[in-house]
């Protein structure tokens, strides 16, 4: 299972210094939508100097030019970029074809789907084979939520993709998502605004590998 540290409302400078502490610790770290925007694409090669040792995501979340914008991300230097469930299947797959062109992984993101189209979705891009679906339930709704239902229904059509959460993990929730065996769990401000980052990665790798909550 795999750990994952977005930073979405951060500045640039805290956010290197996170990532240079939980360099190896981490085994994603990702520059969120909202950090993409306020950030020129070239941060990504500081984040790659920041934490050589751990994959760099930029979370573009595709619409339209699937192949180009993903192609923008890995000659900036990311390891793997987004793009989202609800656009065109050939804007898909023309992201899935960018990213094996250049070695590259690719992350489809299920943020929106409603949840009866999950499972007939899932299969659908399962089917085109990209590295990882994420199940993703936005801020707004993340606290009043839980992903464990959806997290089956994907898990019940996907046989080739690694299968992804993400969405208002924290300490307290974290075992409840683990539960449920996904691939990539997906943590944002519960690592990134803790008082001790790397304590808090710390203990979620553990929860992660099966101690449980302290």
């Amino acid at each position: 299972m795999e750990l994952q540290l977005a930073f979405d409302v951060i500045n640039k400078k805290p956010a290197l210094e996170i990532a240079r502490k939980l360099d190896g610790i981490v085994d994603i770290i990702e520059m969120g939508t909202p950090f993409s925007f306020v950030n020129p694409i070239s941060v990504v090669r500081e984040f790659k100097d920041a934490a050589p040792n751990t994959r760099i995501l930029s979370d573009f979340k595709i619409m339209d030019g699937g192949y180009g914008m993903a192609k923008i991300a890995y000659d900036a230097g990311a390891d793997v970029t987004t793009v989202s469930a609800r656009t065109w299947d050939d804007t898909i797959k023309q992201a899935i074809e960018s990213a094996r062109d250049h070695n590259k992984q690719i992350l489809v993101d299920m943020m929106g789907m409603p949840e009866e189209q999950i499972a007939e979705r899932g299969a659908e891009i399962d089917a085109m084979k990209p590295d990882y679906i994420c199940i993703h339930r936005a801020v707004s709704v993340a606290s009043s939520s839980s992903p464990e239902k959806p997290l089956q229904l994907l898990r019940s059509s996907v046989k080739y993709a690694k299968i992804a959460v993400a969405g208002g993990i924290n300490l307290d929730t974290l075992p409840q998502v683990v539960a449920s065996k996904p691939d990539l769990v997906i943590i944002g401000s519960a690592i990134a605004n803790s008082q001790n980052p790397v304590a808090v990665a710390k203990e979620m790798r553990r929860i992660m590998e099966g101690g449980g909550k302290i």
